[in-house]
């Protein structure tokens, strides 16, 4: 009986790994969406459907690690959570051609206007996000990471001129 369980296990655990190996063969390239242009480590959990840190109830789970890793605080995750999902409905290639009066643009999960942060300016001749080396272009701003520690610069200088620095995404 043992001999049997034993097998049973070895069996599992084989299919297992060749099932997430054979998936991972067979998931679609993302030759689309830019890479990352500012160096950080890969990111082993990306794609998880639940995060620990995750309060129940939260609506973008899959992306905590991410904003943690991108310098966001846990205190700050729950609000960065609903603003993720009413931005893009947690979609990180979340992309807005057409909902601006002015003609501008937002990226990726946090929806980052390119007129205020990424176009350049006569005060930011590269842009704001550049000036500061986060991202080289808007489209970096659909690489999840990317787009979060750039959200968490805007945070910052929000945080530090007004006193809000959720106020850029209306909270």
């Amino acid at each position: 009986m043992d001999a049997i369980i034993k097998l049973f296990a070895i069996l599992t655990v084989t299919f297992t790994v060749s099932g997430a190996k054979a998936l991972n063969a067979n998931a679609p390239a993302e030759s689309s969406l830019p890479a990352a242009t500012t160096a950080h480590k890969p990111l082993q959990r990306l794609w998880r459907d639940v995060t620990p840190l995750a309060k129940p109830g939260a609506l973008c789970p899959q992306w905590w690690d991410v904003a943690i890793e991108a310098g966001w605080t846990v205190k700050q995750l729950p609000t960065l959570d609903y603003i993720m999902y009413r931005e893009s409905r947690c979609r990180r290639i979340a992309h807005n051609t057409t909902l601006n009066r002015d003609g501008s643009e937002d990226y990726g999960l946090t929806q980052i206007n390119d007129w205020s942060w990424c176009l350049p300016t006569k005060w930011q001749p590269k842009g704001w996000l550049q000036s500061i080396k986060v991202i080289q272009s808007c489209e970096d701003l659909f690489d999840p990471y990317l787009n979060l520690r750039a959200a968490k610069a805007i945070y910052d200088y929000s945080e530090d001129s007004s006193g809000n620095g959720f106020q850029p995404w209306g909270k």
